[in-house]
């Protein structure tokens, strides 16, 4: 049987954990990358990545929520990165749809030094903003985290090629890629590297991932539980290595 793991989530916001675990575990999904969005559920990710084998942590703080970020919160991240050596970075980005865009650069780019000074991968939320990315990218090019995600990814072929030959990056997709009607995001996925593709569900129920990767073997034209394979490899890779996805040196759980 294929197995899967959901390589972007939000556990938290979970009103049952344990039935969702449940609901993963049987659809084959043996792992889930659960991603915090700003400090007031940092602890409770934390918590949940020590409390379940199958749960892996991330902690950062998402464009929507740099209002009101307390002095001293990027020491607190460095200082639960420390304690807890397998936790990522993640969620993090740029998001032209909110306000502040100087204050969600600064913010963005804390957490990306962060990521690099402490060799974590980084999970990446960004929309209409990809020039910007790119041009932060390009200025921070000798101080890049060791692994970077663009999450829910949406982006044209174009920016996915840069990002993919310029940074390494890899591409996570999401249930988006169920609607037909996306197009653009259809042709991404076909001309994505299979190497280079993570699954998500972007939410509470790391189940549907599974659809997810059919869809994508589907526009593909790859067997399912080959690109089923693939994609765990891949998933795997990242978990396995902070350095790059080819040079593994712990299994982290």
């Amino acid at each position: 049987m294929p197995k899967y793991i959901d390589s972007h989530c939000h556990l938290q916001d979970c009103t049952d954990i344990n039935s969702a675990i449940s609901r993963m575990t049987a659809a084959g999904v043996v792992g889930a990358i659960c991603n915090a969005t700003s400090p007031t559920d940092w602890d409770i990710v934390v918590d949940l990545s020590q409390k379940y084998s199958c749960v892996y942590g991330c902690i950062g703080v998402h464009p929507w929520h740099i209002a009101g970020l307390i002095p001293g919160w990027n020491d607190k991240m460095r200082e639960i990165l420390r304690r807890f050596p397998t936790l990522m970075v993640g969620e993090v980005g740029l998001d032209k749809n909110h306000p502040n865009m100087p204050t969600q650069e600064s913010v963005f780019i804390s957490q990306m030094k962060i990521a690099c000074d402490m060799a974590r991968p980084i999970f990446i939320h960004c929309v209409g903003a990809w020039e910007r990315m790119l041009h932060i990218l390009k200025l921070n090019r000798r101080n890049l985290p060791p692994v970077m995600i663009a999450h829910s990814f949406t982006g044209s072929v174009e920016i996915m090629q840069r990002l993919a030959s310029e940074y390494d990056f890899y591409f996570s997709y999401s249930p988006v890629v169920m609607d037909t009607g996306r197009v653009r995001v259809a042709e991404c996925i076909r001309m994505t590297p299979p190497n280079r593709i993570l699954v998500e569900s972007d939410n509470s129920n790391p189940a549907v991932v599974v659809d997810v990767i059919r869809r994508i073997a589907e526009i593909k034209s790859i067997a399912m539980n080959d690109m089923a394979d693939i994609v765990y490899k891949n998933t795997i890779g990242i978990l396995e290595n902070g350095q790059t996805a080819q040079n593994a040196f712990t299994v982290w759980k």
